[in-house]
Order: C-alpha cells, then structure tokens, then sequence
C-alpha cells in the first residue's frame, strides 16, 4: 500500500514538473515599430522618427524607445519612460533595450548616435537608488553638490547609469562623451514609488533621492590604429 502510494506521488510530481515546465519555456519575442514622425514635436527637423517596443507572445510591452534622425543625419534615443505606467522595472527596460537596438540599427545608422534622453532619474526606478547611495559611498556627503552641477555630471559617467550604457553600446562601438542634467534636486522616497516600480528592499531605500533630468552625448569609437 505504502508503495503504491509512493508511485503515485511520484507520478503528480513528474506531471507537476511538466506543467511547470510548459509554464516558463520561452515565448517567441519580436521587436515591433511604429512610424511616429508626425506624432511627436519638431518632425520639420527630422528625417524620420520610429519607435520600438518587445512583444512577447500576445503582450505589448508599455515601454517604447523613440529613434529620431535629424536633417543633419544625427541620431537620437529618447527612452520615453511613461508616467503613471508602473509596470517595468530599470533591469527589465534595460533588458529591453538590448533587445530593441539591434532591429533599430538596421534602419538608423548607429555611426551617428548622438544623444540618449533619459528624462527624469527618479522614473528609472532602481538606477535613482543606486546612484543616490553609489554617489555618498563615493564622496561621503551631498554637500555642496547643487551648486556644482559639473561635479555630478562627471560622476554619471563612470556611476552605474554610465557602465550600464557603456555596455549595451559597447557592440556598436559607442561610449559616453558627456553627461548633461537640468534640475538637481532631491526628491522623496514617496515620489520614487510614485513615478516607478522598484525591486530594491523598501527598507533599505534613503528617504532622500536625488533626482534631474539626463541627458547623455555619444561618441563613436576611434578603431583605427597606425
């Protein structure tokens, strides 16, 4: 009897594990576009506009990352991170990102990047927290640093916001040249929760985080040896 029930518990378990299985094999993901030239501000001054996003069986992602090509052939990212739309996390968008430049450089080309517009620090979530602790880690105090903006922009270069562009980049030859901000400020832990989803444990969060709008220069590399 014993037995019997032992080879029926070992049958659920293999069935358990099956179902389980079906449950988290990987979905077909696409990249999907959309023409926005006319949709956004300025089109007079581009050549084109498209935005990119994942979709992942039947989900659309609420996440579009916007490349515009301007007159002069310079190319923009602009993440266009949503307000009230709390649904992604920094490490899922970047995930996303990595996914998304590949199709996009096929119509734009990469040679020419310009600028990344983050937008506001605070709507990246985990990356706002990092770079709040990662800053005082580093220099020990806030102190003066509302008045000396460029300070904090050197900072961004090397902090995590710098490394982890450096390295989805980094296959089509682009780095950092410079980081701009607007704005520095502090805000709340309260306005974190508000403007983005976050996986960091809430208890270890400052109550103060420090918050500007982003936006970052590109340079392509210098491959060509003597």
């Amino acid at each position: 009897m014993n037995l019997g029930i032992l080879i029926l518990l070992s049958i659920a378990c293999s069935q358990n594990k099956q179902e389980d299985s079906l449950k988290t094999a990987p979905t077909d993901t696409i990249i999907g576009s959309k023409n926005i030239k006319d949709e956004i501000a300025g089109s007079a001054y581009r050549n084109k506009a498209m935005g990119y996003f994942v979709i992942i069986g039947k989900d659309t992602s609420d996440f579009t990352c916007i490349f515009t090509e301007s007159k002069s052939g310079k190319i923009n990212i602009d993440l266009n991170i949503p307000y009230l739309r709390k649904t992604m996390t920094y490490r899922q968008r970047l995930k996303e990102i990595k996914l998304i430049l590949p199709e996009a450089s096929k119509s734009f080309n990469f040679d020419s990047l310009n600028y990344v517009s983050y937008g506001r620090l605070v709507q990246s979530g985990d990356l706002a927290i990092e770079i709040t602790q990662e800053y005082k880690r580093k220099h020990g105090t806030f102190k003066n640093l509302f008045t000396n903006y460029n300070k904090f922009e050197e900072f961004l270069i090397t902090s995590k916001l710098g490394r982890d562009l450096d390295n989805i980049l980094k296959p089509y030859q682009i780095s950092i040249s410079s980081v701009s901000i607007e704005k520095l400020f502090f805000t709340t832990k309260k306005d974190l929760f508000w403007a983005s989803k976050v996986e960091a444990d809430s208890t270890e969060i400052p109550e103060r985080i420090l918050d500007c709008i982003i936006l970052v220069k590109l340079k392509k590399e210098n491959n060509n040896y003597p």
